[in-house]
């Protein structure tokens, strides 16, 4: 079984991060697996990347243009878009591989047009790493999917304006609507999002967590790990972590601040570590400290950061499923996040972190203290440890999908 991974990079970002790791997990498995990327920035022979200098280019000119798409969007500005507006190379190559399966991860930054995606061939499995399938060109939104993709009522302003989304929205549902796509969902929030949507309601959609090695996730000793990282070993550490920085309002940042302003009023024995981009960050009336030299396929270096830390703190107003807070727990971390989202998965509330109401200053304010008061007296590190094993031990992951595929290619 020759089964085909389809994603824009091979180390960069975490839904890229996520498709290697299940790509690893299958040939482990002793199934052909390869990855065809744009940016290929690993030496795994498995991994396809451009095979012409000409290709790399085209690719750079194409994301200089799309970047003016910012113009032309009307709703739910706050959150990323993709237009997948021009061909690539990518259809070609797919089918000159001719794999069983196809399998789609995260395909934005050009890597293929709305319409190459309806033309592809061979059985697809296409990954949901956000929500950009079911949307126009938003990556996250709030917005109802009503027979023309949009509530109007979310639409007033800019009416003379050619609405981008709502565009994109129909060429998909032009281009996929007679596509036959097996949609797998990295969380139960993601799953009834996709189930909710006009363009995959009447798809097969599964439910299958990121992929995560146990045999590679696991603790360091918090006072070694400190000393590594020079962090201070008489402090509560709290951590935050956001390619974007506090800026990624998705990420839910003033939470944070809220609630550790909130905190500071009582005691003042805590420290925030940021990991992501410095830039926007203020003064603070509580010491905090930016890292921003840490790569997501770090593993090692992630390992001692998590096990460093306390508590992780992760308030995302929309999130598909929070690698991150599987890779905290790997290291006996907690995380405190809202419930409704795709954490929700990860996190067994008052076990192995705490789970607010949704968008609720004070409930947040209340996880962290709970867990601080908590964290030893409630086994709460160990929890987090068994619950981690449990989810994602013995290769339970990528066996899903092999039976998925398998399924596919006896049909096919």
């Amino acid at each position: 079984m020759k089964i085909l991974h389809v994603g824009y990079s091979d180390t960069k970002g975490g839904a890229n991060i996520a498709m290697m790791r299940l790509h690893h997990s299958l040939i482990k498995q002793k199934i052909n697996s390869k990855v065809l990327v744009v940016e290929k920035l690993s030496d795994d022979p498995n991994v396809l990347g451009p095979s012409k200098s000409l290709e790399l280019i085209f690719n750079d000119l194409k994301q200089i243009l799309v970047r003016q798409k910012k113009y032309f969007f009307k709703n739910n500005e706050i959150y990323s878009h993709s237009v997948n507006f021009f061909r690539s190379p990518i259809l070609k190559k797919i089918n000159e591989i001719n794999p069983d399966v196809v399998n789609l991860h995260w395909v934005n930054n050009e890597l293929l047009s709305i319409e190459q995606i309806g033309k592809i061939q061979k059985p697809i499995v296409w990954t949901f790493l956000d929500m950009w399938p079911m949307c126009g060109g938003e990556h996250y939104t709030n917005t109802s999917f009503y027979s023309d993709g949009y509530d109007k009522d979310n639409n007033k302003k800019k009416k003379s304006l050619f609405d981008l989304n709502s565009y994109l929205w129909k060429k998909k549902m032009n281009s996929w609507n007679n596509k036959l796509i097996n949609v797998v969902c990295i969380s139960d929030w993601l799953k009834k999002k996709a189930q909710e949507s006009q363009l995959f309601k009447n798809s097969k959609i599964y439910k299958i967590n990121c992929d995560i090695d146990p045999n590679v996730w696991k603790p360091v000793d918090k006072n070694t790990a400190r000393q590594i990282l020079n962090l201070p070993k008489d402090k509560k550490l709290f951590l935050f972590v956001s390619t974007n920085g506090v800026n990624d309002l998705r990420k839910g940042f003033k939470f944070i601040d809220n609630s550790l302003k909130t905190i500071l009023k009582q005691r003042n024995d805590f420290e925030l570590i940021i990991i992501g981009r410095n830039k926007g960050i203020e003064n603070k009336p509580y010491k905090f400290k930016v890292i921003d030299n840490i790569s997501g396929q770090n593993t090692n270096e992630l390992r001692l950061l998590y096990s460093a830390c306390d508590i992780l703190l992760a308030p995302s107003l929309m999130e598909a499923f929070g690698q991150v807070a599987s890779e905290a727990s790997s290291c006996g971390t907690p995380t405190v996040a809202f419930d409704d989202t795709g954490l929700a998965d990860i996190i067994v509330h008052k076990k192995n972190g705490y789970l607010s109401k949704y968008l609720d200053q004070d409930d947040y304010t209340k996880g962290i203290e709970w867990l601080l008061s908590n964290i030893e007296t409630e086994n709460v590190v160990d929890n987090c440890l068994k619950i981690f094993n449990e989810k994602f031990s013995n290769f339970s992951i990528s066996k899903k999908y092999i039976e998925i595929y398998k399924s596919l290619k006896n049909k096919n």
